[in-house]
């Protein structure tokens, strides 16, 4: 049986979804980008990259409060 999550991990989880949808509709978009053009302007691309790297940065900091959270869960039970 698994066990239902708190709200703190639910909120987390539909945090973590919207984060990884995101990171792979920008990485979509660099597979893609030059789908039906025959150039790209750097900045264009440069600014996929930093989107990419923010929502990366910030997927890192989810899961150090996902596990923080799972440990708290744990030991409250």
């Amino acid at each position: 049986m698994e066990k239902a999550l708190t709200p703190k991990l639910k909120s987390f989880k539909e945090e973590f979804d919207f984060i990884h949808k995101k990171i792979g509709e920008l990485e979509w978009e660099l597979a893609t980008i030059r789908y039906g053009r025959k150039a790209v302007l750097a900045r264009e691309y440069d600014m996929i990259e930093d989107q990419l790297y923010n929502y990366r940065e910030n997927m890192g900091i989810l899961i150090a409060k996902i596990k923080n959270a799972v440990n708290e869960a744990n030991r409250s039970t």
